[in-house]
């Protein structure tokens, strides 16, 4: 049963990425500008017809587009994503140079905000209409409506121009030794920027489903019994979580995704500030490395959630298993 469920999750997550990576070709094809001024360089004002010709026939760029679509997903089934002009350096070099530090700064913004929302949301779900229960409805919504890039800026201006605690933007001091301490004092602005887009929300999907399952007609049987407040709150806790749970799967993309705002703002050399480099100068391989690169770190997430569902529901260690 487990062999199968895991079966149905692969081929799921790789019809995921092809209709991902299907749309992303073809949307960055049909965006203006011309695919291969990449491939020009410096000299696109100066080359003739004929030689952008040459060039678009080498690269394969003069062929029909379910073809090129065709050739990129054959040569990256094979671990080839291909060369990128702009850099002079195959694609997958630059991808994994980038994605450790990516993913290092939303598995931390992930881990902080899984930690305070749970607490959070706990703590104001227990205690419904008490200043902390209205307080996070307040914070989750203002939260969430604030852009990150303008959040960004405000801590820029607050924590580094004036106090001067934090640098403004980069991943290493020029003067540093390039330890983990120097790395975390230059994590510390980003990481605030997306812990505050995120922490809101989640703590509020917490506090609604305590909030729920504290009204439930087992934790009042539970109190008239006399049992423990600190066995109903973790008894709360523990079905409170399941749902929880699954909302993080959902909203793991928006992690990634705020986070190319963030490595832009910030400077932090990331698979997002790659992104939008590379939109800029239509540099398409590595536009495409890149987003195929975030699908699967994405899907991989969301089969860790599914797993993790499984081990804490019994509903679905019972066979449950779709």
């Amino acid at each position: 049963m487990i062999a199968k469920w895991i079966g149905k999750r692969v081929i799921m997550g790789t019809i995921v990425l092809i209709i991902v990576s299907f749309l992303s070709f073809f949307i960055m094809h049909a965006a203006p500008g011309n695919p291969a001024a990449a491939y020009y360089g410096g000299n696109a004002q100066t080359l003739t017809v004929a030689e952008q010709e040459r060039i678009e026939k080498a690269f394969g760029l003069d062929r029909p587009i379910l073809l090129q679509y065709g050739t990129w997903l054959g040569e990256a089934v094979k671990g080839n994503l291909g060369y990128s002009a702009k850099e002079g350096r195959p694609v997958i070099t630059i991808l994994l140079e980038r994605l450790p530090n990516t993913l290092q700064l939303v598995a931390l913004t992930l881990f902080i905000v899984i930690i305070v929302s749970t607490w959070l949301g706990l703590r104001a779900g227990m205690k419904e209409g008490s200043l902390l229960d209205r307080g996070l409805s307040i914070f989750s919504i203002a939260s969430s409506a604030i852009p990150p890039f303008w959040l960004g800026i405000v801590c820029i201006i607050i924590f580094s121009l004036q106090l001067g605690w934090f640098p403004s933007s980069g991943m290493n001091d020029v003067r540093g030794n390039g330890g983990w301490l120097d790395r975390l004092n230059h994590i510390v602005l980003p990481l605030i920027v997306l812990v505050i887009s995120h922490v809101g929300i989640f703590a509020r999907f917490l506090q609604d489903s305590v909030k729920a399952e504290n009204r439930s007609y087992y934790v009042q049987v539970a109190r008239a019994n006399g049992v423990p407040d600190r066995q109903i709150r973790n008894l709360i806790l523990r079905n409170s979580v399941i749902p929880y749970i699954n909302y993080i799967g959902v909203t793991i993309p928006s992690f990634f995704g705020g986070s190319i705002v963030v490595e832009t703002l910030f400077g932090w050399s990331g698979l997002g500030s790659l992104l939008v480099k590379s939109v800029m100068v239509k540099d398409f391989p590595v536009l495409m490395g890149a987003i195929l690169i975030i699908g699967v770190v994405v899907v991989i997430c969301l089969f860790v959630i599914d797993v993790l569902m499984i081990c804490i529901n019994p509903r679905l260690r019972r066979g449950k298993i779709v």
